[in-house]
């Protein structure tokens, strides 16, 4: 037989549920009359976030307490790769001649990247265009196959013409 579902027996479970002391239990009888599982209670939320908590503090009172007794604190691996990464980058900024250029095209290069995203944005927000961009994509795509890798003579001739291309930029 299906369990009863009548207004007197939800209530009763309603009033079961109030009357208890145990919040779980209140929870629980709730849950059941609804058919839904059961909440978790406050006590195991407010205790979930503590493990990583607690071990950040005691590598803190490790630190303190070497510091205290005289002994150097242990340095981290990312701390000494960091520190060669920003010496070998003021190595090289120390090198170069014309600062002021750099500096321009590096900020030049900053807002470009930024303006060209912002463009492809504003142009993939449009109903069609995506659609349109993607099509012409693939067309473009499939040309370029048939035109460049598809026969043999063709195909050699492109990989010909990229060798030819990466010697000149390779030589100077």
């Amino acid at each position: 037989m299906a369990a009863p579902t009548t207004p007197a027996a939800t209530g009763a479970a309603r009033a079961a549920a109030a009357t208890s002391v145990d919040g779980k239990a209140a929870a629980a009888a709730r849950s059941v009359g609804l058919g839904l599982p059961a909440l978790p209670g406050l006590g195991r939320l407010a205790s979930h976030g503590q493990p990583r908590v607690g071990s950040l503090c005691k590598r803190l009172a490790r630190n303190v307490v070497s510091m205290a007794a005289g002994e150097p604190a242990e340095p981290l691996a990312a701390n000494d790769q960091l520190a060669e990464y920003v010496d070998a980058l003021k190595l090289e900024w120390d090198r170069i001649q014309d600062k002021y250029a750099v500096t321009t095209l590096a900020a030049a290069a900053t807002i470009g990247m930024w303006s060209a995203g912002g463009v492809v944005s504003a142009i993939d927000r449009l109903p069609v265009v995506p659609g349109v961009l993607e099509i012409v994509g693939i067309g473009y795509s499939g040309w370029f196959a048939y035109r460049n890798l598809l026969f043999k003579p063709d195909r050699d001739a492109f990989f010909a013409k990229v060798r030819e291309v990466y010697e000149d930029i390779i030589s100077g």
